[in-house]
C-alpha cells in the first residue's frame, strides 16, 4: 500500500512509496478478493490522536456607547455635639475613545480641613484583543506577591486578563485514554461530570477542561458501542499561582510618587519607574521579575512558582536594593497545598536593615530590618465541621516583635443554624482573646448571638439582627448591641431604603457613653444614548435596552428586570462586565401585530461603561380576508396570492375556507390569486386606523 494513502486514512506510518503491510509492526492486514477490500487491524498507537478541547464560552466582543456618569454619596453625622457633612462623588465619561474619571470628596463641616479633596483622576484605554489597559493619570503600580504597590501619577501599561473571560490563564491538566471502538467518554472531577464527548478508535486527550483549584481526582469512563465500560482514575493538582505556558502578565509604570493621598489635591514626590513581569515557562514553572527605580534608589528581583506534580506549589524570590550607596536584600520562600479535605500554607519573608523599595524609601526613617513568618492550615472534619489554625510572627523596623497563634472552629447545626468559635493568643504579652457565636438564617434575615472576651475590655455579650434589602429594592434594617462585664451598653441600629433611583440610609449608635446619629443618600445620574437615567450607585457596567415600544418585558440572564417606558427604553443598572450576558425580550407578551426581528442576544459590556442594546419592536398593519370566486365560493386552500407591482405588503397563500392573511399592507392594494382555473384579481382597501389583524370580510376575486 502507498504510504501517503495510509496516512490519508488516518494511520501514523513513516516512509514513502509502497510499504509492505506484512512488515509493519502493529498492523494485521487481510484482503477480501471477492469484495476487493483491504481490512487493516492496527494498534491504537498507530491511530490519530483525538484532541477534545474543554467546553467554554467563546469570546464576545464588548459593546460600548458614548455616555457619562455621576456617582454620589452624601453623608451627615452628629456625634458629641459636632456635626460633619461630606459629599463623595465620581465623574465619568466613556466611549470607544476610552474612560475618563475623577473621584473626590467635598467636606463642608466637622473636619479639620474643609473644601474639596481630589482622590484619583485618570484616563484609561482598554484593548480586549490583547488584554491590555493603558492608564494616564493617577494609578496604583503593579506588584507581585513579594513586592509592594504604591500610588503614583503618570502612565501605566498593564496586562488585564479580566478583560478576556474566555482565556484560561492557569495550566490545566490533560486527561488521556484510548478506545478500541467508537466510544463515548465521560469525565468526572471529584464526582461531578465535567464533560461528555464521542471519540473515534485510538488515543484521545481531554484538555483545557476547567477544574477546581488544588488537589482533585478525575475519573474517565469510556463506554464502547456494545456497552462495555472502562474506568480510569487520575489524580491531579491545579496551582492557581501558575501561568499557562507561553502566557505573559506584566505591568509597566513611569511617573511620580503620590504623597498626602486624601489630604492634598496635587502632592507628588520623586520621579519613579516600576515594572513587574510573570512568564509561564512550563505547566509546572512560572518565572517572575520586578524592578524599581527612582532618584537615589534602584531595586531588582527575581522569583519563581513551582508546582511539582501532586505535592502542592512552592514559591521563592530574592531582591536587592541600593539606596544612597547602601545595599539591602529581601528574600521570600513559601509553600501551599489545597485539597478537598485540608489545606496548608507557609511563608517566610526577610528584609535586611538597609533594604528599601518605592513603598519605604521616601519615609523619614526607612532603615531597620523586618521579618515575618506565617503558617496556616484548615481541615474538614465531616460532621464535626471544619477547623483552622494559624501562627503569625512579625518583627518591625523598630525591633518590636509580635507572635500570635489562633484557632477557629465552625459547625453547621442544620439548614438554618451554625456555630463558630475562635481563640487568639499573643505569645509575647501572654494575653488571649476568644469568642463563640451562633448564627441563624431566617430567610432574608440573619440573627446571631455570642460572647467574646479580650484582656483589654473583659467579657462582652453580643447580639445582632439584620434584614437585607431585596435585590429588586425595598426596606432593610439592622440592630446590634453588646453589654460588657461592667454593665455598660453599646449598640447601633440602622435602616436602609433602596429605590430604583437612589438609596437612603439612617442610623443611630451609642458607644462609650456618646450618642451619634447619621444619615445618607447615594445614587447615580447616568447619560446613555442621549438620555439621562437615575439609578443606584453604578460602580461597574450597565446597559439600556432600546425596544422602540413601551411596555415590553425585558430579561437579563433569564431574570425579569422590568418593562420599557414610554420612550421604549429600559435602563439595566447592574451588568457583569466582559461576561457575554443574555439579554432578551418576551416575544409572547408582545401585542398582536408586533414584530421583533431580534428577541435575544449575548452581549458583553466593557467595565465602567454602558451600552445601548437595540432590540427593535414595531407594529405591522395586518389583516385577514376571505377570497371568493365568481360563484361566491372560497378559493381552494394552497392557492398562491401575490401583490401586484406598486402594492405594499408581502405575498401570502390561501388557507382553509378561503382565508388569507396579509402583513405590512397599507392603503389600496391589488391581489392576484393563481387559482387552478386561471388567475383572478381582487382589490383591498386597508382602513387608515385599522387594528392589528383586522377582519376585512369577503372579497370577490374576478
Amino acid at each position: 500500500a502507498d504510504a501517503q494513502a495510509l496516512r490519508d486514512a488516518g494511520l501514523k506510518v513513516e516512509g514513502e512509496g509502497l510499504l509492505d503491510l506484512a512488515g509493519l509492526r502493529g498492523v494485521d492486514a487481510s484482503y477480501d478478493a471477492e469484495q476487493q477490500r483491504l481490512y487493516l487491524h492496527v494498534d491504537t498507537a498507530l491511530l490519530p490522536l483525538n484532541q477534545i478541547a474543554g467546553m467554554r464560552d467563546g469570546r464576545v466582543a464588548t459593546s460600548i456607547s458614548p455616555g457619562g456618569l455621576f456617582n454620589y454619596d452624601l453623608f451627615a453625622q452628629r456625634s458629641g455635639g459636632q456635626t460633619s457633612l461630606s459629599l463623595w462623588s465620581e465623574q465619568r465619561v466613556f466611549g470607544p475613545f476610552g474612560i475618563v474619571s475623577n473621584t473626590g470628596v467635598l467636606r463642608a463641616s466637622g473636619f479639620g480641613r474643609k473644601g474639596y479633596v481630589r482622590y484619583d483622576s485618570s484616563y484609561r484605554y482598554i484593548n480586549e484583543d490583547h488584554a491590555l489597559i493603558a492608564t494616564a493619570g493617577d494609578t496604583i503600580s503593579g506588584a507581585l506577591a513579594w513586592s509592594t504597590s504604591v500610588r503614583m501619577g503618570g502612565v501605566q501599561l498593564a496586562r488585564s486578563f479580566r478583560t478576556r473571560p474566555d482565556l484560561i490563564t492557569v495550566p490545566l491538566p490533560d486527561f488521556s485514554g484510548q478506545a478500541a471502538l467508537p466510544s463515548s467518554v465521560d469525565l468526572f472531577v471529584n464526582g461531578y461530570r465535567q464533560q461528555q464527548a464521542q471519540v473515534a478508535p485510538g488515543r484521545f486527550v481531554l484538555d483545557n477542561v476547567p477544574v477546581i483549584n488544588g488537589a482533585g481526582e478525575a475519573r474517565i469512563i469510556t463506554t464502547d458501542a456494545v456497552g462495555r465500560q472502562v474506568a480510569t482514575v487520575i489524580p491531579f493538582y491545579v496551582a492557581p499561582e501558575l501561568l499557562r505556558p507561553g502566557l505573559v502578565d506584566f505591568s509597566f509604570e513611569l511617573g511620580a510618587l503620590r504623597r498626602d493621598y486624601g489630604l492634598r489635591n496635587l502632592s507628588y514626590g520623586r520621579a519613579l519607574a516600576s515594572a513587574a513581569l510573570r512568564l509561564g515557562v512550563t505547566s509546572r514553572l512560572t518565572l517572575e521579575g520586578h524592578g524599581e527605580a527612582a532618584r537615589d534608589l534602584a531595586l531588582g528581583g527575581v522569583g519563581a512558582v513551582w508546582a511539582p506534580g501532586l505535592l502542592g506549589a512552592f514559591n521563592g524570590s530574592a531582591a536587592i536594593s541600593r539606596r544612597d550607596g547602601v545595599n539591602g536584600t529581601q528574600w521570600v520562600i513559601g509553600y501551599s497545598y489545597t485539597s478537598r479535605g485540608f489545606s496548608i500554607g507557609a511563608e517566610h519573608r526577610e528584609r535586611s536593615r538597609n533594604f528599601a523599595d518605592l513603598g519605604s524609601f521616601d519615609l523619614v526613617r526607612w532603615q531597620g530590618g523586618t521579618s515575618s513568618d506565617r503558617i496556616s492550615g484548615n481541615v474538614m472534619l465531616g460532621g464535626l465541621g471544619s477547623m483552622g489554625v494559624a501562627y503569625v510572627s512579625a518583627r518591625t523596623r523598630d525591633f518590636a516583635r509580635a507572635r500570635i497563634a489562633s484557632a477557629s472552629w465552625s459547625l453547621s447545626l442544620g439548614q438554618r443554624l451554625s456555630a463558630f468559635a475562635a481563640i487568639d493568643h499573643d505569645l509575647d504579652s501572654k494575653r488571649a482573646s476568644a469568642q463563640v457565636r451562633l448564627v441563624m438564617s431566617l430567610g432574608r434575615a440573619v440573627a446571631s448571638a455570642g460572647a467574646s472576651r479580650q484582656s483589654a475590655r473583659g467579657l462582652r455579650i453580643e447580639g445582632d439582627y439584620a434584614r437585607t434589602v431585596p435585590t429588586t429594592g425595598g426596606f432593610g434594617y439592622g440592630l446590634s448591641g453588646a453589654v460588657d462585664e461592667s454593665g455598660r451598653f453599646s449598640g447601633q441600629g440602622n435602616a436602609v431604603w433602596r429605590g430604583p433611583a437612589f438609596e437612603l440610609t439612617a442610623g443611630t449608635a451609642r458607644a462609650s457613653g456618646v450618642d451619634s446619629v447619621w444619615g445618607g443618600a447615594s445614587g447615580s445620574i447616568a447619560v446613555l444614548g442621549g438620555k439621562p437615567y437615575l439609578a443606584n450607585e453604578l460602580p461597574n457596567a450597565f446597559a439600556v435596552i432600546d425596544a422602540g415600544m413601551p411596555n415590553v418585558a425585558v430579561y437579563y440572564e433569564n431574570q425579569p428586570v422590568g418593562r420599557t417606558g414610554k420612550d421604549g427604553r429600559l435602563f439595566v443598572p447592574r451588568v457583569t462586565a466582559y461576561h457575554p450576558s443574555r439579554f432578551a425580550i418576551d416575544a409572547i407578551d408582545l401585542p398582536a401585530g408586533a414584530v421583533a426581528p431580534v428577541i435575544e442576544g449575548r452581549i458583553a459590556v466593557r467595565e465602567n461603561s454602558g451600552a445601548v442594546i437595540a432590540m427593535p419592536v414595531h407594529l405591522t398593519s395586518s389583516a385577514t380576508l376571505v377570497l371568493m370566486d365568481g360563484q361566491g365560493q372560497p378559493l381552494p386552500p394552497g392557492t398562491n396570492v401575490s401583490l401586484s407591482a406598486g402594492s405594499a405588503g408581502t405575498a401570502s397563500i390561501v388557507g382553509w375556507d378561503g382565508i388569507v392573511m396579509l402583513a405590512g399592507i397599507s392603503g389600496s392594494i391589488e391581489l392576484v390569486a393563481d387559482r387552478p382555473g386561471g388567475p383572478c384579481a381582487a382589490r383591498v382597501v386597508m382602513p387608515a386606523k385599522a387594528e392589528a389583524m383586522a377582519n376585512l370580510g369577503a372579497v370577490p376575486c374576478r
